[in-house]
């Protein structure tokens, strides 16, 4: 086991990249998930934010009363002078969000230009420009006046007492809204899930870097041409390096994952034991996706500095094509089309299953090792062209053995 060893020890010279990618970047998705809100604790209804505002009512009209109450449905009608100094000094301070002034006559003014298809009377507003309460109550009194016009249009002999009413009862109208839980039914379960999320750009870029330097170095023309003489057989040779690059694979996974069970032991245990099995081979699935392309970037001659770069960049483009950074749903459609290229959605995507099974039946169990499956497939496609960028590394001229021989003879 002296290659596996040696192997090994690559690894362990460089330890600032196991600091770096493996322990800093796992101790981040820590505090990530720490500092998010998955709900846990938001039991109280929710309730909507009251921006402060005052109307001058010069009119008095049954359309200016119900315009009134019409944005203290949205705000806090707060008292103040009608001197011009006044309006624009309380809105300077902060006092109030939104003034609105309402011109004498105008809400007969809105009836005669509704039904005479005239243009609507102005309405006279001040508000902050630092702050967008103000323009969002501006844009319901809008709203309830153009309710008010359509409807008197529609309805020539209604009063202005009937338009008002029916303004009013437009506007406050609300549609149904419901609560939905996505993924596990506990927003504290939804906690570990992210972390084991986040662990796409953890794992790819620590052992892409770690196992690209492993099979990099030991790429070697030098190394290889001796390697080629000695008394190790080929096969051997191979599986002990294998061994090395799974071992280094297997020793930054099962940090990560001991470090999120240590940290988030809470929130795992919201989640059923077949759903954490599932998660666990979920994850180390995954890990011989960057495994493999670090073998690839070895076989290709990668340096230490194409192995960091790949590592970080695709880590990073795989992470965020999965949904880690940004919801995948929230996404654009382009987006998601090639994010479905990435072994990270559907790595995230059954994690989300398997963090909400609750009986593993075939039906549930069905849609998680499908997403494993093509995890796998990833794996065994970058380990396929490793194998034939291997094959044509050997035949090359700087391989040793034959192929230079007979380079040097030519």
């Amino acid at each position: 086991m002296k290659v596996f060893k040696a192997a090994v020890a690559i690894t362990l010279r460089h330890p600032l990249y196991l600091l770096v990618y493996a322990v800093v970047l796992s101790l981040l998705g820590v505090l990530m998930a720490s500092s998010l809100s998955f709900g846990e604790g938001d039991d109280a209804p929710f309730a909507a934010y009251r921006a402060k505002f005052s109307v001058i009512d010069r009119d008095g009209s049954d359309l200016s009363r119900g315009l009134v109450d019409c944005l203290g449905e949205h705000g806090i009608e707060m008292p103040l002078d009608g001197a011009e100094i006044a309006l624009q000094d309380a809105v300077a301070k902060g006092s109030v969000s939104y003034v609105l002034i309402v011109p004498e006559g105008f809400g007969q003014a809105v009836l005669d230009a509704a039904r005479a298809g005239g243009d609507a009377p102005m309405l006279e507003t001040v508000y902050s420009y630092s702050s967008l309460e103000g323009s969002l109550l501006d844009q319901k009194a809008n709203e309830y006046v153009g309710l008010a016009r359509a409807y008197a249009a529609l309805v020539p002999d209604a009063s202005l007492a009937d338009v008002a009413a029916h303004a009013g009862d437009a506007t406050g109208a609300s549609a149904p809204v419901d609560t939905v839980q996505l993924g596990s039914g506990s927003g504290s379960a939804q906690r570990f899930v992210f972390y084991f999320s986040w662990g796409t750009y953890t794992l790819f870029a620590s052992i892409v870097v770690c196992v690209g330097l492993l099979m990099g170095t030991l790429n070697r023309t030098d190394l290889r041409r001796r390697n080629l003489v000695s008394p190790l057989p080929t096969t051997g040779y191979n599986l002990q390096v294998a061994a090395a690059a799974l071992a280094v694979t297997t020793g930054v996974w099962l940090w990560t994952v001991v470090l999120g069970f240590v940290a988030f032991g809470e929130a795992a245990a919201q989640i059923s034991a077949a759903g954490l099995a599932l998660m666990l081979a979920l994850s180390f699935a995954f890990a011989t996706v960057p495994l493999s392309a670090g073998y690839l970037l070895g076989q290709m001659g990668a340096s230490e500095t194409v192995s960091n770069a790949v590592g970080n960049i695709a880590g990073m483009a795989v992470s965020f094509l999965g949904g880690v950074w940004v919801s995948f749903d929230a996404m654009d459609p382009a987006v998601q089309a090639i994010g479905r290229f990435s072994p990270a959605f559907w790595y995230t995507d059954a994690l989300q299953k398997a963090a909400a099974l609750e009986a593993p039946t075939p039906e549930a169990l069905a849609p998680i090792f499908g997403d494993m499956g093509v995890l796998l497939l990833f794996a065994l496609a970058l380990f396929a062209v490793a194998l034939v960028a291997s094959r044509l590394r050997v035949q090359g001229a700087d391989a040793g053995g034959n192929a230079a021989a007979a380079g040097v003879r030519r």
